[in-house]
């Protein structure tokens, strides 16, 4: 194929997934431009950079992005074109841009796309829009990172195929001779969680009572005060290869897999084993296949087994030493890189 530009529309922020799609893109010899529509949503108007801003006049802000991404994808006339969540683009947009560009122009949505727009928007994942079925029947192929998701889409009359989470190995990776310097604190960080606060994770993590759990992600004020107090809340986030050495260093990485996740996976799945990390993470079928459990993980059914879990991992090396090893073979089939590679084939395109 001549023509080797391939346009990544999406928010690249640190640790971001259209960027370890792109840089999985570039690897393969791709000339990859980066669209970033988050960007672009805060420079959009005079309050776009507020959120309060931003969410009164989203129609108005929305409306621009969407006319700077058609005229982006005119000057550099991709080979073809991934857009990552995106909810930003409108149903005609992306006709315009498959229209136009005459090429495939596909998503990669990682939430639920069913979850709808919550009242509390500190709760995660929303839609953002509530047309957004609509929407996805203007792509070319919408993927999804849980089968049964795939399944449904297609059902409602979405072209949506399954292809999971995977790592950015280039990111995470064994580190544990450069452990994370902290900064904030000097306790150990035998226990370790990165994300942001929900409800179901404040719950598990409140669950802990007897170990100690390092913190790190926005809202976690929102715990309980014994637990606040307790626990080890950091203000300062982590991304990318410093969340690699935490999980390479401590003891135990913990995975509180979100509800809306249920019952498949999440990027930490893959993340906190490629980095050398002993995942200890709310038990679902799918992690199970891709990291067995005693193998390469070890998972909980109900918060009320977490002090317990903890306290038998802590105290078996051997068992850690093992879950680290075959969690980091294991995690090396399941790189972006394989990923971006099932993409284009599926569309006839040359890698």
């Amino acid at each position: 194929m001549s023509n080797r530009r391939f346009l990544v529309i999406g928010s690249f922020e640190p640790g971001s997934l259209a960027e370890s799609y792109a840089r999985a893109l570039e690897r393969l010899g791709w000339d990859v431009f980066r669209f970033d529509s988050m960007r672009a949503i805060h420079e959009a108007g005079n309050f776009s950079s507020d959120r309060l801003g931003r969410r009164i006049l989203r129609g108005r802000y929305w409306n621009r992005v969407n006319l700077a991404t058609v005229e982006i994808s005119r000057v550099i006339q991709p080979a073809m074109v991934l857009a990552v969540k995106c909810c930003y683009l409108h149903p005609e947009t992306v006709r315009r841009l498959r229209v136009v560009l005459g090429v495939p122009v596909i998503n990669y949505y990682p939430d639920n796309p069913y979850c709808g727009v919550p009242l509390d928007p500190r709760e995660g994942a929303s839609t953002q829009r509530r047309n957004l079925l609509e929407v996805f029947k203007e792509y070319t192929g919408v993927w999804v990172w849980e089968e049964a998701l795939a399944g449904r889409l297609r059902m409602d009359g979405v072209a949506a195929n399954y292809l999971p989470f995977g790592v950015d190995d280039e990111l995470f990776h064994p580190d544990s001779d450069k452990p994370y310097e902290c900064g904030e604190c000097k306790a150990d960080h035998d226990v370790v969680f990165v994300g942001h606060f929900n409800k179901k994770r404040g719950k598990h993590i409140e669950a802990i009572k007897r170990n100690r759990v390092s913190l790190w992600g926005q809202g976690w004020n929102r715990l309980s005060p014994s637990s606040y107090r307790f626990h080890g809340v950091h203000r300062k986030s982590v991304f990318g290869q410093a969340t690699a050495s935490l999980h390479s260093k401590a003891a135990v990485s913990l995975n509180v897999v979100g509800d809306l996740n249920m019952p498949g996976h999440n990027m930490r799945t893959f993340e906190i084993p490629a980095s050398g990390g002993v995942m200890l993470s709310h038990y679902t079928s799918e992690q199970d296949a891709f990291f067995p459990d005693g193998e390469a993980a070890v998972y909980y059914r109900t918060s009320e087994e977490l002090d317990h879990r903890i306290e038998k991992l802590i105290c078996d090396k051997d068992l850690r030493d093992g879950i680290r090893r075959n969690g980091v073979e294991l995690a090396a089939k399941h790189t972006y890189l394989s990923r971006a590679s099932d993409l284009l084939q599926n569309y006839g395109v040359s890698i």
